[in-house]
């Protein structure tokens, strides 16, 4: 039996727009935290373009969510780390500590593997993922090779168990022989030499790091052993060499995988002890997106304070229209959701309370950016060559996000260019949130206008609640210019 990835298949690296546009770079280094592991962030980067993958993996994930499984899984991956560490210190070691390090490596590998395949089973999993790794890991522990393996280490461990020496310094080195039962155990003694660290009162000591922590005098002491056990040796040295493979690569690529989900988890609970929630999303076959209390993770890891929004919408008309008054959260709001969608690509719990939503099998921005001398398009034609792009790729499971396309030319042409855009995109049954400052944009009849709100008690303040409704009468820059008295009557009467 083959092993099946844990993740399903892998996706596709997402484009360099949406990851700068929506922060994906960004929210994939929190994820990572410490983690500088490229293969995880590839994986972070390839959102898939298949619904049953991201299904397959959400159900992976609500297994792991349980913490008997999760610790169950945690514990897995450190033993397989923990047996290819010692395989890699083999590879660095003096020749006579080769054959310990590669017993105890195929130890901890076989303790690891029966003890996850035993708890697992007593569990009983329900995703198809873990299911699919448990029958393959039976197959892996009733092969012949496994079993054979196990037996032969539990003989070259009782070999092992045999050699006893016993060290005595002379003058001129280190005397070495079979030990008797005769001379003394320095283990007590050593024990209450080093006592005094146990508590953190000795003085600080510089340690010198060697290859693998073992010495060339390890090296030299077992040399000596080796020729009082022969026989014992011999069996350790053959254990090595009839079973070079210790770690199925299978098993390998397992542990390896899994982590993609157990980073996500403990990304989750660090976002949780905050007081925010995630849910599992569920994807619509209808058109209709329902998305309750999604909020910002790039914020909640900031500090500052976090409001959530909603969306809704039956699937009858797709292209939402943001205005409202400035800094009043509607680019925190589209990215929120961008991100929200992405995260649902690749098959992970949102930030939300409630996530139904189509599955988009691509996600689209276009976002402000500054001229370039180099190129000869100005900004105006670089936003318009974006939109027929982004309209030759869209279709009916695609979701575009745009952010005050068309702001460089004036409001009559800006709308005209919004209006053919966004019916093109509707024409093509695609999601959209496009964010303007041209109020006439909201008011086509395939739209959902969405308003940015100010605080009930500061109407100059921001309350980042983006809800339904007609565009504002005035923005906040007019509400300003009023207060300073700098709106054109007020300029009139200065000027004359």
């Amino acid at each position: 039996m083959e092993y099946r990835s844990i993740l399903g298949e892998r996706g596709s690296m997402v484009g360099d727009d949406v990851a700068n546009d929506l922060r994906i770079l960004e929210l994939v280094d929190d994820i990572l935290d410490r983690n500088r592991d490229e293969f995880l962030r590839e994986l972070y980067l390839e959102p898939l373009s298949r619904e049953e993958t991201a299904v397959f993996r959400l159900m992976v994930l609500q297994d792991l969510i349980m913490n008997d499984v999760y610790k169950m899984v945690e514990g897995f991956v450190e033993g397989i780390r923990k047996s290819e560490r010692l395989i890699q210190l083999k590879e660095e070691a003096y020749d006579q500590h080769k054959v310990g390090l590669h017993l105890d490596a195929a130890f901890t590998y076989i303790d690891a593997v029966e003890s996850f395949y035993n708890g697992l089973s007593a569990i009983g999993p329900r995703s198809e993922g873990l299911k699919q790794f448990l029958n393959y890991l039976e197959q892996v522990i009733n092969s012949p090779y496994f079993r054979s393996m196990k037996e032969r280490a539990r003989e070259a461990k009782e070999a092992r168990d045999r050699i006893i020496i016993k060290v005595r310094f002379v003058e001129d080195g280190i005397k070495v022989s079979k030990y008797n039962g005769d001379g003394e155990d320095l283990t007590a003694l050593v024990e209450r030499t080093f006592s005094i660290f146990k508590d953190g009162n000795g003085e600080g000591v510089k340690w010198i790091k060697s290859t693998g922590d073992m010495t060339h005098i390890h090296a030299a002491i077992l040399e000596g052993a080796f020729r009082f056990y022969r026989e014992e040796y011999e069996t350790l040295r053959r254990f090595m060499e009839d079973f070079p493979t210790v770690i199925d690569e299978g098993v390998r690529s397992f542990a390896r995988e899994v982590e993609f989900y157990l980073t996500y988890l403990r990304y989750m609970r660090r976002i949780m002890e905050r007081g925010y929630t995630f849910s599992i999303p569920s994807f619509t076959r209808d058109g209709s997106m329902h998305v309750k209390g999604f909020y910002n993770l790039l914020l909640v890891k900031a500090g500052k304070a976090v409001a959530s929004n909603d969306i809704d919408t039956d699937g009858a008309r797709r292209i939402f229209v943001i205005t409202g008054m400035n800094s009043g959260g509607k680019t925190t709001f589209a990215i929120s959701l961008g991100q929200l969608a992405y995260l649902s690509t690749l098959g992970l719990p949102v930030p939300a309370v409630e996530a139904r939503l189509p599955f988009f099998t691509s996600i689209m921005t276009a976002f402000p950016t500054e001229e370039d001398p180099r190129e000869s398009l100005s900004r105006l034609e670089h936003d318009v060559v974006r939109a027929l792009n982004i309209i030759k790729r869209a279709n009916d499971t695609t979701l575009v996000i745009a952010n005050e396309l068309f702001s460089t030319t004036t409001s009559d042409e800006g709308f005209q260019l919004s209006k053919l855009f966004l019916s093109e995109l509707s024409n093509r049954r695609s999601y959209c949130l496009f964010i303007t400052f041209i109020p006439k944009v909201a008011s086509l009849e395939f739209t959902i206008s969405l308003v940015a709100m100010p605080s009930p008690e500061d109407p100059e303040k921001p309350s980042y609640r983006i809800i339904p409704g007609p565009p504002p009468k005035e923005y906040m820059a007019v509400r300003i210019a009023a207060k300073h008295q700098l709106l054109y009557d007020d300029l009139r009467k200065v000027v004359k």
